[in-house]
């Protein structure tokens, strides 16, 4: 008999994670549209050479249809990432977060708005509200399609895909754009050391957002790498092995201090 392929959402690789270690957690975010596919390798190699408790959840809305997705807006991506927070911290004594892309928008938001939790943070391609005329004038059409085409898969490497959707609800774009504008406005909220990875040609996120980023921050250790080989899904390209020995060097090499007074229990 036959067997019925399994959906590319069904797939092991695309389902949330959890990586036991050291009482140093790293929560590491995908993308939006995406799914934890699109960080794992790189997930398992910090884990394996830092020895970090490394956590991908999955957002709200992603892993099942854009219809979902639809129903989902900036509050319920951000209550994911909060909730995922929480599920680290309770276990480890020090948590680092990360993303790629909107999860490292997520990253950076979380960061400026939980500085007693958090103890760094890194962010890959990371988005904070830098976009073009033509990119910000359609969100305000009233009229036309319910979905455009996805943006995933903007990668160098031949032969590499990312599971993501194929159409993103036009609706969630607005959430998205007021979830990267808040989160710019943060930056100077975040104290604790930052590793910054960008890719020099990035065909989704402007790359002008790295040095926003790195001139924004209050930080007093900040990290700025510049990705010369990977397009916007540099966790799955050229550069995925560079970036985890970075994220690996960053858990191990900073100086992480308490930027808050609250401690787990």
């Amino acid at each position: 008999m036959e067997q019925t392929p399994i959906a590319p959402f069904d797939l092991p690789e695309a389902q949330p994670f959890f990586l036991e270690g050291s009482k140093t957690g790293f929560l590491f975010f995908h993308g939006f549209t995406s799914t934890p596919q699109s960080v794992r390798e790189v997930a398992h190699q910090v884990h394996a050479t830092s020895g970090a408790t490394v956590y991908c959840p999955l957002l709200a809305g992603h892993g099942e249809t854009p219809a979902v997705l639809a129903k989902t807006g900036q509050a319920d991506w951000v209550a994911s990432a909060e909730a995922a927070l929480e599920t680290l911290w309770s276990r480890c004594t020090q948590v680092i977060v990360g993303g790629l892309s909107l999860g490292a928008t997520l990253s950076l938001n979380l960061a400026a708005r939980f500085p007693e939790k958090i103890h760094g943070v890194v962010s890959i391609n990371g988005s904070t509200g830098l976009y073009r005329p033509e990119v910000v004038a359609p969100l305000y059409e009233t009229k036309g399609t319910s979905f455009i085409a996805g943006i995933g898969s903007d990668i160098a490497e031949p032969g590499m895909t990312e599971v993501c959707y194929d159409r993103i609800p036009q609706i969630t774009l607005k959430e998205r754009f007021l979830l990267t504008n808040a989160t710019g406005a943060l930056l100077p909220l975040i104290r604790q050391p930052i590793l910054i990875q960008q890719s020099r040609r990035d065909n989704v996120v402007d790359p002008k957002n790295a040095p926003r980023i790195a001139t924004s921050v209050g930080s007093s250790e900040i990290h700025l790498l510049w990705l010369e080989r990977s397009y916007h899904v540099a966790t799955l390209d050229y550069d995925r092995r560079l970036i985890a020995d970075r994220i690996s060097e960053f858990l191990s090499q900073s100086k992480f201090g308490h930027f808050g007074t609250q401690t787990p229990a």
